[in-house]
């Protein structure tokens, strides 16, 4: 039977039902889904008030200049492209 209940949540809302699906997602950790998981850790520091507005200011930017590369708009078809793959939560 499968516990129906999160065990806990990785960065306040990544929810996770064993130990051994954290450490499979430690271990089979993809290029694809860092820029995600870096973004929710992030996300969740700065919602703990861990940087000064200037920290703030400065991870905002370099957040901005990352999902730019990942998430771009393709002008072409009219719409926006999602560049990641195989998001990792869910696995």
């Amino acid at each position: 039977m499968q516990n129906t209940q999160p065990k806990g949540f990785l960065f306040g809302d990544m929810a996770y039902f064993s130990d051994e699906s954290v450490e499979n997602l430690i271990n089979n950790m993809e290029k694809n889904s860092v820029p995600y998981l870096i973004t929710q850790a992030i996300v969740y520091a700065h919602s703990k008030n861990v940087f000064n507005l200037t920290e703030s200011e400065i991870i905002s930017k370099c957040l901005r200049i990352l999902n730019k590369e990942i998430y771009s708009y393709d002008d072409t078809a009219g719409q926006a492209t999602n560049n990641v793959k195989d998001n990792p939560i869910g696995n």
